[in-house]
């Protein structure tokens, strides 16, 4: 299988929030440079969309690839150029992600980088730690308005979905349907 590497996106504007989502896209049947492997007919589109819901950076899976695995890689895609001299941005001011993402993880990573995240903890996960007793650490917080704000990725996802090629994938290759994502999310921005 050959690896590839999505260049990042470039944006200008200033102190939005970051968020996150995943959707599952259909895909064609397996080949030796595609996504997917024997059995896995799907991939997986790992977003971060700004708030006026335009993608800032995206990571193509396999869809039998773990969600909470890649925010890092996404993260790590976001550049963000500053209004005069600078180095571009490369840090949101808050991370909105579904409970696909939420470990220890990925929490320990966004705490090290200064990221305030609103993240909601799974039920199997409150559970261990009330099971755990004073051993088991304080709840993580979690701002249920802010949480609200969760649906711009979805509708960043949906105006990607408004391409037919991006919705229906099918190309073979994987770096020609990243082309593809990456032009559709070029003329979403173009256009807003």
């Amino acid at each position: 299988m050959r690896r590839f590497r999505a260049s990042p996106r470039r944006a200008t504007l200033k102190g939005h929030t970051f968020i996150f989502r995943t959707a599952p896209f259909p895909r064609s049947g397996p080949t030796t440079n595609s996504l997917s492997c024997s059995g896995h007919n799907t991939t997986k589109i790992h977003l971060v969309a700004e708030g006026r819901c335009r993608p800032l950076a995206l990571v193509l899976t396999p869809g039998h690839y773990g969600d909470g695995a890649q925010l890092e890689r996404v993260l790590q895609q976001i550049r963000v150029p500053r209004a005069g001299a600078g180095r571009p941005r490369t840090r949101p001011d808050h991370v909105l992600a579904d409970k696909a993402y939420t470990s220890r993880t990925n929490r320990r990573y966004l705490r090290r980088r200064g990221i305030r995240h609103t993240i909601p903890e799974r039920l199997d996960q409150k559970r261990h730690r009330h099971n755990r007793g004073s051993r088991g650490g304080r709840p993580t917080g979690f701002d249920r308005e802010r949480y609200k704000k969760r649906n711009t990725v979805e509708r960043a996802i949906n105006r990607l979905k408004g391409f037919r090629a991006v919705a229906t994938r099918y190309e073979k290759r994987a770096y020609i349907y990243l082309g593809t994502v990456t032009l559709a999310a070029l003329a979403i921005w173009l256009r807003t």
